[in-house]
């Protein structure tokens, strides 16, 4: 009889990994699907659960499931921070100090707590935060039009504006709900959680966001200069942060991180600063009565038409570097469409690329490309600033409708 693993192996699995069988409860399952970290499908002998392509971890009471991602958790956030354009964070390996096994929570956490330490060093920024009040003397700024329509021409109260000195900003709710979203998470060091309390207490007066509501603008200034990094820090953790209510009445906790998503977001984030005339994501019906749609992950419009395609693809390609038919069918159909003769295919792994794909009886060929994605931050752009020159701008073979 095949050996049932302990389920603390859930705790040490790898992208791509299945592991079988094993012991959950129908709910437990639930919880898992209901995540998206893991899928856990029930088989003969129990549950086997697959890590595809979500990394980070989740923790519903007791049960705790880790993905390691290929390339390590510190690139993982390199790449995070490039695809949400917090150009002030900057991830040093050295300064992290966390094992090379380490997952994304312990890693965020840990460098989230060093930057703090840096950047509250002089205590927390306070600033002017305009206030609706209603007191009995004046203080502030009348305003008149409430005044006159809420109190009928009484003197009293008063309907003011008030500019209040306080901790109590956008910038201070942004780091104090991001200390508290990672002290909910699970696995991290006595000492991380100790400082990120100490972040807590610091900027208790500062309203803690609720979760789901859409952060805070904030403005980057002189005066907030010092919180650049750290701002960067939260506001990528409130992103990937979830606490959930799934199946049961346990609360899942989790730090998750698709990284086709991520891969996706990516390109399209340093494609764009090479070339503004990329996009992503644009939605084209596909035949005369709209029934079908296309949607690219990256398109070029420079103002003329459509005159790039291109679809990104977090897969590893096998050792002869063939491409997969589907993905060739779905450029293809892209390119009939949008009346482009060339369009290409982004693969996130290093090496040589297989020669262009002359498709037969159509006047697509197409192309692929392959970015390595455990290059440090100047490389990996270097790499997408020489893609460009390659995409783009494309031959059009025929009028593309909008």
């Amino acid at each position: 009889m095949r050996p049932v693993p302990p389920r603390s192996d859930l705790e040490r699995l790898s992208e791509g990994q299945t592991l079988y069988p094993v012991g959950l409860t129908i709910t437990e399952a639930a919880a898992l699907n209901a995540s998206q970290l893991v899928k856990a499908v029930p088989d003969e002998l129990g549950w086997r659960v697959t890590a595809e392509y979500w990394v980070g971890t989740v923790a519903r009471g007791d049960l705790v499931v880790r993905v390691a991602p290929k390339i390590g958790a510190v690139q993982v956030l390199r790449l995070l921070a490039m695809a949400d354009g917090a150009s002030d964070l900057a991830i040093d390996d050295e300064r992290v100090e966390v094992a090379d096994d380490a997952d994304l929570s312990a890693v965020l956490a840990r460098m989230f707590v060093l930057e703090a330490e840096r950047a509250l060093a002089a205590g927390p920024l306070r600033g002017y935060r305009s206030e609706d009040q209603t007191l009995p003397v004046l203080r502030g700024r009348l305003r008149l039009r409430d005044q006159y329509l809420r109190r009928f021409g009484q003197l009293s109260p008063l309907e003011v504006t008030v500019d209040e000195w306080t901790i109590d900003t956008a910038e201070n709710r942004l780091i104090r709900s991001a200390a508290l979203a990672l002290l909910a998470l699970p696995g991290l060091t006595g000492a991380v959680e100790a400082d990120l309390r100490r972040v807590d207490r610091m900027l208790v007066e500062a309203e803690r966001l609720v979760p789901g509501v859409s952060t805070p603008a904030w403005q980057p200034t002189r005066l907030n200069a010092r919180l650049h990094a750290l701002l960067g820090l939260a506001n990528l953790t409130l992103r990937h942060v979830s606490v959930e209510s799934t199946a049961g009445e346990m609360v899942v906790h989790g730090f998750r991180v698709n990284m086709a998503h991520l891969f996706e977001r990516l390109m399209a984030r340093l494609l764009a600063d090479v070339d503004p005339a990329w996009s992503a994501q644009v939605t084209l019906p596909l035949d005369h009565r709209q029934t079908l749609v296309i949607r690219p992950d990256l398109v070029r419009d420079d103002g003329t038409g459509w005159t790039g395609v291109a679809d990104t693809k977090y897969k590893i390609l096998d050792d002869a570097g063939k491409v997969s038919n589907a993905d060739i069918y779905q450029v293809v159909t892209y390119c009939a469409r949008l009346g482009l003769t060339i369009g290409h295919l982004i693969y996130a792994d290093g090496g040589t690329p297989p020669p262009v794909y002359e498709v037969v009886g159509t006047d697509a060929a197409i192309a692929v490309h392959r970015i390595d994605l455990t290059a440090l931050p100047g490389d990996l752009r270097a790499q997408v600033s020489a893609l460009a020159v390659t995409l783009g701008p494309t031959t059009v073979t025929q009028p593309c409708g909008r």
